[in-house]
């Protein structure tokens, strides 16, 4: 029989494996999206009828633009490039089901050691199902600007689900001791930039489609000028990046100037990281006329910024309180109250 701590750790492998992989699809399906690739596939499951795509137009029927358009599909030209982008895109996203698919395994034989640990695995399984009908309905309203943001937004909660079970797979390993210096508005400051990272988020994919509508505009608009064309939505968007990065900044501070749990600081290295990713990335979409390679890139840094704020503020909240050894002179007895808010007491 397996040792828990064995499981707990193949456990943890699989989540993380399935984390990676679902931030892979989320850079994909940017780059699908900023390539203007999304109907490189008019059709789901298959891709123009046919299982494997074709790699010529001299593989489809004659007639397949009139037969696309009169389903409703507005450009069905073959173009080998966005068909097989498209298409790599849903292999990818067929492999994150079952890397998801594996980690609800995993979690089975610690469903009555970890509380919590597979109805999460669970609820991110079914939930994958989901994303895989929202797709299909993606390309079926050719694209509309809505469902491509339930789309993305469902995403974000798939991977928090995953991240959440690795933490509570990881919990008892946390160092709470090294916690506990952490100033009392840690918390509120977490959930204030989450918020602000999932608004940047939607008003992005705003800000996306009017730079898809001035692509593909009629009365063709020069490049250089089409940040000047954008709406309301971008300067928004712009400008909340300020107080998101001044929380960002005060909350890296805070636990890199006070705290030494290992797992703690590496999670806010990166966010200060990603931060200065996603700086670079919008001032190059700024001074370089939105660059196609910018923008998948962007919503990927996004993403990951989100990810790992949820990430550090469920290690916090997860940290148990519980009384220093006895020959350090701070022995804190356990019904002592937390410096945290939100912090439980040991034994609560």
């Amino acid at each position: 029989m397996m040792s828990s701590d064995h499981a707990i750790r193949r456990f943890t492998f699989f989540a993380l494996a399935t984390v990676a992989t679902i931030y892979a699809l989320i850079l994909v399906g940017g780059v699908v999206r900023a390539t203007g690739a999304g109907m490189g596939c008019p059709d789901w499951p298959t891709c123009f009828g046919q299982w494997i795509p074709p790699t010529d137009a001299a593989q489809l029927p004659a007639d397949y633009q009139s037969v696309y358009a009169d389903r409703g599909y507005a450009d069905t030209t073959f173009n080998v490039v966005k068909t097989w982008t498209e298409y790599l895109n849903r292999l990818l996203g067929v492999f994150t089901g079952f890397t998801i698919l594996v980690t609800l395994i995993a979690s089975v034989p610690l469903r009555r050691r970890v509380c919590g640990l597979f109805p999460l695995s669970l609820l991110a399984f079914v939930l994958v199902g989901v994303q895989g009908w929202l797709g299909s309905r993606v390309v079926a309203s050719n694209l509309e600007p809505g469902m491509i943001t339930v789309h993305m937004l469902l995403a974000q909660v798939i991977v928090g689900l995953v991240i959440a079970a690795a933490v509570v797979a990881v919990r008892p390993r946390i160092d709470a001791e090294a916690i506990r210096a952490l100033p009392r508005g840690i918390i509120v400051a977490l959930y204030a930039a989450m918020a602000l990272g999932i608004a940047q988020l939607v008003i992005g994919t705003q800000v996306r489609e009017a730079v898809d509508h001035l692509s593909r505009a009629a009365v063709e608009v020069e490049r250089h000028l089409w940040i000047g064309s954008l709406p309301m939505s971008f300067s928004v968007h712009k400008w909340l990046a300020a107080p998101l990065l001044a929380l960002t900044a005060w909350i890296a501070w805070s636990v890199l100037s006070t705290n030494r749990s290992g797992v703690l600081r590496a999670l806010n290295v990166a966010l200060v990281g990603l931060m200065l990713g996603t700086i670079a990335v919008g001032m190059s979409m700024d001074r370089l006329h939105l660059p196609i390679f910018a923008q998948p890139l962007h919503l990927w840094f996004g993403s990951l910024i989100f990810g790992t704020q949820l990430a550090i503020l469920l290690v916090i909240r997860s940290a148990s309180w519980r009384p220093l050894d006895a020959d350090d002179g701070r022995r804190v007895p356990p019904t002592a109250p937390s410096t945290l808010s939100g912090l439980p007491a040991s034994g609560a």
